[in-house]
């Protein structure tokens, strides 16, 4: 009975928010903050949150405010150009004419980031179609509970259709900016829940583009249920002091995390970096249920395409990376097993990996589950897949092609399409017959859960490529595919990213995984 009453509490404070709800309009060419704010035609000038505002309005869970979309916003140098209310909705790319979003510029350096989060217990909270452009400051793009420590475990914290750039630091001056972070500053319980980063580009940042990145000063420092879909990240590390610059990075105590349908291309470190914590290290505690699954990678820095790495510690990592196109990384490869310490469970299907190499170097991990299945590795410029001895307890259905002598190093012993079937008897070494390699893509097209998929589809498997209806069933959650079929939709699974069937008329991606809270 009690949680009976605890529930419907909840149902009933969310219903009293929506009810009293307001909307809001702010136009910085005509508006004025003595205005009421409440209709088109007597905006405010400047929002609520920022320090220019001047008026006397509040915002409350539940409201929403519009932003003329052909505006910018010019913010002095302070702790964060805006600070949102939890559980209102922030909307640049709806309301006004001359533009296509409303743009929130630096004027100067933000202590904080230009966006701030904070959030609500019931009602989401959404930032969406803004241009956030730091502008060459000293300054984060989106700060969701990054540079200032409060609990953050309550309803989703949704950044959405927004450009965020141009963000500057320098590592010397011990600066640490970013284009997108999901954190928290260390505070005991420090915990930031439910954040979606959706369909934002993400470019010209000084360090990493988009972070999950928890604090770790103690244990309690963790971030869960985060999902980053359907974003472009690229020229990230643009600090020549840094030395790296990420597209996505998943590092620390991170638990439940879907990183999927992203293009990540042309950063000056690894396409997705995945790390444990830095300096302190609890046991047990690590990366835990992350899935990078559907992404497209083309990154050629030495950093490689997706990197698993663990540097100063031996923090426990789960992750499971699927239905990835991978691409043209010849210097570290499209998927590198780097210094990974720690226990490591770590499955690997159904990737296709084109013009770059898969290297697991252990050096001094515990791999308590390491499978490497249903995978394309074409590599014409050397040995397409290297492993050290015990860095994959499981491998099968996989095909390995081009390579000059070996396809497969393990430790000491090479394997060519001679005697390929005596380290993976279900291994291919023959051509995949990809559709069109002169056609790679270069984003996604189609709308997510219908018919998402690359836009073009060099990589794509040719009907009578031996890849097709050749790959073994691996079940639930990893039964999609990067063009949003379900596996199998023909006799079999297929091998690589792409599930090919030609006489299917409506496509489908599977639903989304149990343990992730809809608020």
């Amino acid at each position: 009975m009690v949680r009976w009453k605890i529930f419907l509490g909840i149902i009933f404070m969310t219903y009293g928010i929506t009810a009293n709800a307001a909307v809001y309009y702010v136009d910085q060419t005509a508006g004025n903050d003595g205005n009421n704010g409440t209709i088109p035609g007597t905006p405010w000038k400047n929002c609520p949150g920022m320090a220019a505002y001047t008026g006397g309005g509040r915002l409350a869970a539940g409201d929403t405010v519009y932003f003329d979309k052909g505006d910018v916003w010019s913010v002095s140098a302070g702790t964060q150009g805006i600070l949102l209310v939890g559980g209102v909705t922030y909307d640049g790319e709806t309301w006004g004419a001359g533009g296509t979003r409303a743009e929130i510029r630096a004027a100067g350096n933000q202590e904080s980031g230009m966006v701030r989060f904070r959030d609500h217990v019931t009602v989401a909270t959404v930032f969406k179609g803004f241009v956030v452009n730091a502008n060459h400051t000293v300054s984060t793009g989106v700060d969701i509970n990054h540079a200032h420590y409060i609990v953050m475990s309550g309803a989703t914290k949704r950044v959405q259709n927004c450009e965020v750039k141009n963000v500057s630091s320098r590592t010397s001056r011990g600066e640490y900016k970013y284009g997108i972070i999901a954190s928290n500053h260390g505070g005991k319980g420090g915990y930031t829940e439910n954040v979606e980063i959706l369909n934002c580009v993400v470019h010209d940042i000084s360090r990493d583009g988009i972070c999950l990145y928890p604090g770790d000063e103690n244990a309690d420092c963790r971030i869960r249920n985060i999902t980053v879909r359907g974003c472009e990240s690229y020229n990230a590390g643009q600090d020549p002091e840094y030395g790296a610059g990420h597209g996505i990075v998943i590092k620390g105590y991170v638990v439940d995390a879907y990183v999927e349908y992203n293009y990540v291309h042309d950063n000056n470190g690894a396409g997705i970096f995945i790390n444990g914590n830095e300096r302190n290290h609890y046991p047990g505690i690590g990366i835990s249920n992350a899935h990078i699954r559907y992404n497209i990678v083309n990154n050629t820095t030495m950093h490689g395409g997706i990197r698993v790495y663990d540097g100063s510690g031996g923090d426990p990592k789960d992750l499971r990376i699927y239905g990835n196109v991978v691409m043209n990384n010849t210097i570290n490869g499209g998927l590198s097993l780097d210094s990974a310490k720690g226990p490591l469970s770590l499955l690997v299907y159904n990737n296709t990996f084109y013009n770059t190499f898969v290297h697991y170097r252990k050096y001094t991990a515990t791999i308590t589950t390491s499978e490497f299945r249903n995978n394309i590795v074409h590599y014409t410029g050397g040995t397409p897949f290297i492993a050290e001895s015990g860095a994959v307890t499981v491998h099968s259905n996989n095909i390995y092609s081009g390579g000059i002598g070996a396809l497969v190093t393990i430790g000491t012993t090479s394997y060519s399409s001679g005697d390929l079937g005596s380290y993976e008897p279900t291994a291919s070494a023959g051509d995949p017959l990809f559709r069109n390699t002169g056609n790679l893509p270069t984003g996604f097209t189609g709308t997510y859960g219908i018919d998402l998929a690359p836009n073009l589809d060099g990589l794509s498997l040719q009907q009578r490529s031996g890849g097709v209806d050749r790959g073994v069933i691996l079940g639930y959650p990893y039964n999609g595919s990067i063009n949003s079929r379900n596996r199998p939709s023909g006799n079999g699974w297929d091998i690589g990213a792409y599930e090919f069937n030609p006489g299917q008329t409506q496509n489908r991606i599977p639903n989304p995984p149990s343990n992730v809270r809809v608020l």
